[in-house]
């Protein structure tokens, strides 16, 4: 069983050896909604009690492991930008501070659409 994010699902893959060819086929066999990671009893029917499982490990593993970083960054990033400030200072306008300058706006333009639409900004 293999898991893969995709925006706002979780869908879950099985992978079967087929013979013939040597090689894994993947088939996507559900998915389900990455805000409520939950498996309905429809999907459940399809699935193995081992695939259970190991969408169980994954989410109390892996899965919670990716909220707790991303949470971790959201209330770390202020400091992490004031570190940042002292380290664009330093390098001068740098071919890695130009490159990275470019990044953030980037993603600086994405958070902050988010800030608006979530009316986190006075």
């Amino acid at each position: 069983m293999h898991f893969r994010v995709r925006k706002n699902v979780i869908q879950l893959i099985r992978v079967t050896y087929d013979g013939n060819t040597k090689k894994g086929n993947n088939a996507i066999i559900g998915s389900v909604k990455l805000s409520a990671p939950e498996i309905s009893d429809e999907l459940q029917a399809k699935m193995t009690d081992a695939e259970v499982q190991a969408f169980q490990v994954w989410l109390e593993t892996l899965h919670k492991t990716a909220m707790l970083r991303e949470e971790v960054a959201a209330l770390t990033l202020a400091e992490t930008m004031m570190l940042a400030e002292k380290w664009f200072e330093r390098e001068n306008g740098s071919n890695a501070a130009q490159m990275a300058a470019q990044e953030i706006v980037f993603q600086w333009q994405s958070l902050r659409k988010i800030f608006l639409k979530k009316d986190l900004l006075e």
